[in-house]
């Protein structure tokens, strides 16, 4: 019936009308909001479920992909070309998620994600390690500072100040960027290259399409849409305002500061890091995220009003009971 459902759009107009009137404008609503026990819990989970999907790492996955190929030590070319293979399995994993989510629920899809993701960190890092150790050992060493990198191809090629080269003796030496073309004439084609040749860098791809795996089914779609239930009507648009706000401004720190970690921490350390990140974002929300699948808009305050106990995985299932109740 047409004029029932206008008259029920009618209704839920006037009581989120009624709602935000009584939360309050500026300040006073944000006040509100903390003041607001349900609220203020639920702000916290939307703001950590942001924070905890950058600084998983993603963003220096899908900026850097090609960056990261080439460090493990796949050419400019292939680089390019398995980056946009990694791209495509983040879009195909995505469907999985979308298939999967009301079935399974929020919760297990969020924690088995994290999982995967951690899996995929850790072959990141071990790759990165394995690349270094294999990697071709550095004959003749150039001037400067790149005396003190050149243990390794590797290690000569994360510094910023150097990279590698063949000599026309064959020998593989590390000289600085700046080098001056006299020495430079003395590389094979006078050509500084930043990639090490090894057998290993499909370690590094195999780690990226499972960190992606994991990521796009879960950890990427998830935090948008818990937090798209957890917020009463009066609060909804300023929290998600904020819960965005944290997403960008982790994003913008997140994507900044890789290259400067991979130089202080190593590639494989940051990505070890992100890997420890991870997992203390999985403990928190095992203990402190409920499960809203079924759970209605009106009943979702409800989750965050209680004291602070362990949330489990049956909250959502039990409020689900009470909505089916209410409907027969």
């Amino acid at each position: 019936d047409v004029d029932m459902e206008m008259d029920e759009i009618a209704e839920d107009y006037r009581k989120t009308h009624d709602d935000k009137s009584l939360g309050g404008k500026g300040c006073n609503l944000f006040l509100n909001m903390l003041r607001n026990t349900a609220v203020r819990r639920a702000l916290l989970l939307g703001v950590m479920l942001q924070l905890f999907q950058q600084f998983s790492g993603i963003n220096t996955v899908i900026y850097y992909s090609a960056t990261i190929l080439v460090m493990s030590g796949a050419s400019a070319n292939k680089a390019i070309w398995l980056s946009a293979a990694v791209s495509t399995a983040n879009v195909a994993f995505t469907f999985i998620g979308i298939v999967s989510v009301e079935r399974l629920g929020r919760k297990i899809l969020l924690l088995g994600s994290m999982i995967v993701m951690m899996i995929g960190l850790t072959l990141l890092g071990i790759s990165f390690i394995v690349i270094d150790r294999s990697s071709q050992g550095i004959l003749t060493t150039g001037v400067g500072e790149c005396i003190a990198v050149s243990d390794s191809c590797y290690s000569c090629v994360g510094s910023a100040l150097c990279g590698v080269c063949s000599s026309l003796a064959g020998e593989l030496m590390c000289i600085s960027n700046n080098a001056t073309d006299l020495i430079k004439s003395t590389c094979e084609g006078g050509r500084i290259t930043d990639v090490c040749k090894t057998e290993y860098s499909w370690m590094a791809v195999v780690g990226l399409v499972v960190y992606i795996m994991g990521f796009a089914p879960g950890m990427g779609p998830l935090p948008w849409t818990i937090n798209s239930e957890i917020f009463p009507n009066w609060s909804r648009d300023t929290a998600m305002s904020i819960t965005t706000t944290t997403n960008w401004v982790c994003n913008s720190i997140i994507s900044q500061t890789f290259l400067q970690l991979t130089k202080v921490a190593t590639t494989s350390g940051a990505f070890f890091i992100y890997c420890g990140i991870t997992l203390i974002g999985m403990i928190y929300f095992f203990i402190c995220l409920p499960e809203t699948r079924g759970v209605s808009l009106e009943h979702t305050e409800e989750l965050f009003s209680s004291s602070f106990t362990f949330v489990g995985f049956k909250t959502g299932l039990k409020k689900r009971e009470i909505v089916d109740n209410e409907v027969e």
